[in-house]
């Protein structure tokens, strides 16, 4: 049992760990000044304090909100409350969850130190699953451990995964910090013969029959950011997969263990009779232990009649750390003029298509409204509410981009409000005058006739709203009952809305309600009538966020359920950008703003005076390609678990959706190539298909980056910016760089020699200047990891 003066505790005081995090701050009457993190400050405009709680109070005087100051500094929300010790969390039972106990797990049953995690990991994993499935311990060279890796099993043979690793201040989930040790690694020291696999569990597997194994941790894609030092000079087995991911790894860790000083010694064995992507376990299962020689003998033999990998071999590049790689939005399947603008909006501003083109979408399916739905099939009608979501870092031109996008709107919305000024006024003078009559009518008791009528209070046009909480939408929705476009320059605040509870449940479950136009109903405190019923609330919603911010927001409560799948997201890579001439020129402007014009003036009465949906249907061919999409999709998400699948099933429906925009834009920019507007045609669907393709890649691109942890995030970032310097930094030049990079001469030279270590680049000579050693050699990175755009 690990003992208890094993465990740190989390700082008390929360103020001092602020301040730690803040060098540079300066005391003035009790209180601290520093430059904000979360945004490009050279004033100092973050205050600091104490509150009478103990908690630390911030306030960014540029309007920076909590969790995007917190994210700049490397710390939660949670951490700026006065806490009790990791040890008393761990120790004592938790009011509500009780206490969670991980175990190690060897082949045959659970054994093993019973180990803590903190209160926030505790919350997170009790939530998460149920009961843990499977559980495997990392230890250090010390015998400490220093991670664990966590596994559910989920219904239809799924499962999720999860890190979980200690760190100062207690453990967290997330990754372990780079240079990962091996799996059993304790056992290693002694082995003169020691097994490669591919995952935990085939580690497990081969060490039950006898053969001392290990595997790098965090999946396949991550063998360069372990420490593969134990290996070195030792004879060493590796036994892959039987998949391309498998043939790669080992390739990859053959490459780093004959690179070690001194060289292992190493073998690949293929196990004969593999299923498709099969490993040690099941080769184990499909076999009787019980065997004359026993299934070790038979490893042994295999390992004997193979002759080592040559010395020479030239060994796989390490794994760069990167996100699968950015694809340009295809612009082309937005119909004229969407895509004359979008192109000419982004030469102008300098940022990617995408940055226009999601918002372009939300807007037009919000223009749209409860107009239209088209009939995928007898029973299913798909709307055109579109969430979309740019993902950017400060600086990176998302507000120019969201700007330029809506100002239609914010003028059509401006000249409705001033409508509606002049109507009040008019109103205002015919209450007095009913009021009038109300008072003599009253006096009067002698009349027959009734009292007089009151005047109808008018209510606004609205298409456009920035306030998030559903109490402050259901009028607005009763009284437009097109329905609306939510559009805030930084999502955040919507998704801070969702932790705000009522009686009858949160924001979220009606948010996901108004996704799928849904009646919603809200029960209010104040106002008259004190319960709203929506038929066909429908909200279109966009908006930009920045990744560290966009991590924290969608966190596992909102994956879970569903929410973050209805989010179309964009992440381009981060560019320079350069001074150009190019505007978007009066005439495309003017364009782009008859055609969002044209879409809020379809018509929405029917001859009945009833608002009522056009239902259009698909044309033969165009319900064709709708169910070759449907069921190649499909495909794809039996094959996934976990966020993406979630984000498949909401994506399932995402080409009618669009298929819809793209008709009714083409319908009102007078394309002569429809030839029944009262359908939906193949052109318009083959469109919203490749959309839909693309937002499912940068699904994985978006949930690869959320999903990262701390030190890969660092170390892809930093590769990604010496790619943009051109390949090559001193040491100096990163001092300089971006703020998270800056630090100390000596922490700056040893953040390059880790991405040397990792097989990343190279350090390569340079003509001295004669005035000292910062510029006598420069890193470069190897080439397998220029390319930027990832």
């Amino acid at each position: 049992m690990i003992s208890r003066n094993d465990f740190h505790s989390i700082p008390i005081n929360p103020l001092e760990l602020v301040l730690s995090k803040l060098p540079d701050a300066k005391e003035a009457g009790g209180k601290w000044t520093a430059c904000c993190p979360a945004h490009e400050d050279s004033r100092a405009s973050l205050s600091i304090c104490r509150g009478n709680d103990g908690k630390v109070l911030l306030h960014c005087f540029a309007g920076c909100e909590y969790p995007a100051i917190c994210d700049g500094i490397g710390l939660e929300v949670t951490d700026l409350f006065p806490r009790a010790s990791a040890l008393a969390t761990a120790t004592q039972p938790h009011e509500t969850r009780g206490k969670l106990e991980l175990c190690r797990q060897a082949p045959a049953k659970l054994k093993g130190p019973v180990f803590p995690t903190s209160e926030a990991a505790v919350a997170s994993l009790v939530n998460r699953h149920g009961p843990v499935a499977r559980s495997w311990m990392y230890y250090d060279r010390d015998g400490e451990p220093v991670g664990i890796i966590l596994r559910w099993n989920l219904p239809e043979g799924k499962k999720d995964i999860l890190p979980v690793s200690r760190h100062p201040d207690g453990w967290r989930c997330g990754g372990m910090p780079d240079p990962r040790p091996l799996y059993r690694l304790p056992e290693l020291a002694d082995a003169e013969l020691i097994f490669v696999t591919e995952g935990e569990k085939a580690a497990d597997a081969a060490a039950s029959i006898g053969l001392v194994a290990t595997t790098s941790a965090h999946g396949s894609q991550s063998p360069g950011k372990t420490d593969w030092g134990p290996l070195a000079g030792k004879n060493v087995v590796i036994m892959p997969d039987n998949d391309e991911a498998g043939r790669k790894y080992a390739e990859t860790v053959a490459g780093i263990l004959m690179s070690l000083d001194p060289p292992a010694v190493v073998k690949v064995i293929d196990l004969p009779d593999l299923p498709d992507k099969g490993d040690i376990f099941d080769w184990i299962e499909a076999r009787d232990a019980a065997e004359p020689e026993g299934l070790k003998g038979l490893v042994l033999k295999m390992v004997e009649a193979t002759e080592p990998l040559a010395r020479d071999t030239e060994p796989s590049p390490a794994v760069t750390p990167s996100l699968p790689k950015f694809e340009p939005f295809p612009v082309d399947c937005l119909p004229d003029p969407l895509d004359i603008f979008v192109r000419a909006g982004s030469k102008a501003i300098g940022c990617d298509p995408s940055f226009l083109a999601l918002p372009v979408l939300s807007v037009c399916g919000a223009a749209i409204g409860n107009t239209s739905r088209v009939m995928l099939k007898v029973g299913w009608l798909a709307g055109p509410v579109i969430w979309t979501a740019v993902i950017g870092e400060s600086g990176s031109a998302k507000t120019p981009a969201f700007r330029a996008v809506m100002q239609p709107v914010r003028d059509r919305q401006h000249a409705a409000l001033t409508r509606h000024a002049a109507v009040e006024r008019e109103h205002g003078t015919s209450m007095a005058f009913y009021d009038r009559n109300l008072s003599a009518w009253k006096k009067n008791r002698q009349t027959s006739d009734g009292p007089p009528k009151k005047p109808i209070e008018p209510t606004a046009e609205r298409v456009l709203v920035s306030d998030t909480t559903i109490e402050a939408l259901a009028p607005i929705l009763a009284s437009n009952p097109r329905g609306i476009l939510l559009a805030v320059d930084e999502l955040a605040g919507w998704f801070g809305s969702f932790d705000k509870y009522r009686s009858g449940g949160g924001d979220a479950a009606n948010w996901l309600s108004m996704f799928n136009a849904e009646t919603l109903t809200v029960d209010r405190k104040t106002g008259t009538p004190r319960t709203l019923s929506v038929r066909n609330a429908a909200v279109c919603v966009t908006g930009g966020i920045q990744p560290g911010i966009l991590r924290k927001a969608l966190g596992a409560e909102h994956r879970d359920s569903g929410l973050a799948a209805r989010l179309l997201m964009a992440y381009p890579p981060r560019v320079a950008r350069q001074w150009s001439n190019e505007v978007i020129d009066s005439k495309t402007e003017a364009s782009y703003a008859r055609l969002i014009n044209g879409l809020y003036d379809l018509p929405f009465v029917g001859e009945d005076g009833e608002t009522r949906p056009t239902v259009y249907s698909l044309t033969n061919d165009a319900k064709s390609a709708f169910i070759g999409f449907y069921d190649r999709h499909a495909q794809e998400q039996r094959e996934l678990t976990g966020d993406l699948a979630a984000a498949w099933s909401k994506l399932e429906e995402t080409p009618g959706r669009l298929a819809l925009i793209i008709h009714q834009v083409r319908c009102v920019s007078g394309d002569s190539t429809i030839e029944d507007q009262r359908h939906v045609d193949a052109a318009s669907m083959a469109a919203a298909i490749r959309l839909t393709e693309w937002f499912k890649h940068e699904a994985r691109r978006v949930y690869a980056m959320m999903s990262e942890s701390e030190s890969d995030r660092e170390q892809r970032e930093l590769v990604g910016w010496i790619a943009r310097q051109g390949g090559a930094v001193t040491a100096r030049e990163l001092q300089r760089g971006p703020r998270q990079f800056r630090a100390s001469a000596d922490d700056t030279e040893a953040t390059l020699d880790g991405l040397v270590k990792a097989g990343l680049g190279v350090w390569e000579p340079m003509p001295t200047t004669g005035k000292g050693g910062w510029n006598s050699r420069r890193f470069r990175l190897a080439t397998a990891t220029l390319d930027p755009k990832s």
